[in-house]
């Protein structure tokens, strides 16, 4: 990465504090805060701020212990769902579970009844979202002027069944965006947009967005116009693995850094535009 002529800091999932950063006071440029860090590595925090920020994001529920109370809206308190009203099926995850570890997917409310007995012990670090059962899935690398690389999840032919609910790099494929395979949704734009307007509400510079898809066509062969989506979550420090089409991604993040790191500091009155 070449040199900026100025202080800066750089974090992709690192909370380590920095003296001197223009937040405090000083001269040393900020990219991705130690606040933004946390609200994505916290699924929790990450949920809150989609909801405050008014982002696209699956429904979702908290536990008292002994049902799931929903979060629909910033000024709307938890309030609780009865097991038959729930929009089965429910996905229990895991506040810090990351590549598919620490998520269950529960069918219907023995399962949800079942879930909240056994793990009365750690409820408090696990959050309930409604499982959406589009058919493609996406990951876009996000800065605010939008989307700078992207791939598509697809299953893998020999996937288990089992697990196909989810994706991540044991049961997937990478297709990048020049793949015929990649097939980019009608309602890119707006994804792109949305992802946006996410990556400002958990206060991140720099991140990547899984975002889950309707299919170009309903069960009946027509075409929709307009395929809904899901913003599923963020990620502040994505895969750089040089086993995958993703290889290509820290290439990407080495190029768009140092301009974002340059727009700040002009911003800030650090350097001249």
């Amino acid at each position: 990465m070449p040199l900026l002529g100025f202080r800066s800091v750089i974090r992709m999932g690192s909370t380590t504090e920095v003296p001197g950063t223009v937040l405090q006071g000083g001269k040393t440029v900020e990219i991705n805060t130690v606040e933004g860090i946390k609200n994505s590595a916290n699924k929790r925090r990450m949920k809150d701020c989609f909801t405050l920020g008014g982002v696209k994001t699956a429904d979702w529920f908290l536990t008292d212990g002994k049902q799931l109370l929903s979060v629909s809206g910033p000024e709307k308190k938890p309030e609780l769902v009865s097991f038959d009203k729930l929009p089965y099926p429910i996905v229990a995850k895991h506040i810090f579970g990351s590549r598919g570890t620490g998520n269950y997917k529960l069918d219907d409310s023995a399962a949800v009844q079942a879930f909240l007995k056994n793990r009365q012990a750690d409820l408090k670090d696990f959050i309930f979202e409604k499982y959406y059962n589009y058919s493609k899935e996406y990951r876009l690398h996000i800065t605010e002027d939008g989307c700078f690389y992207t791939c598509r999840k697809a299953l893998k032919k020999d996937a288990d069944k089992n697990k196909v609910w989810q994706r991540h790099d044991e049961n997937c494929v990478w297709f990048v965006e020049d793949n015929p395979s990649f097939n980019k949704p009608k309602s890119w734009d707006k994804i792109v947009a949305e992802c946006v307007k996410a990556l400002a509400a958990v206060d991140l510079d720099i991140a990547s967005f899984d975002v889950r898809v309707q299919s170009d066509k309903t069960e009946k062969e027509k075409d929709r116009k307009d395929p809904d989506f899901i913003i599923l979550e963020c990620n502040s420090a994505s895969s750089f693995g040089e086993n995958s089409p993703n290889s290509i991604v820290a290439q990407r993040y080495m190029e768009m850094i140092p301009a974002i790191a340059k727009k700040k500091a002009v911003e800030y009155g650090i350097i001249k535009a």
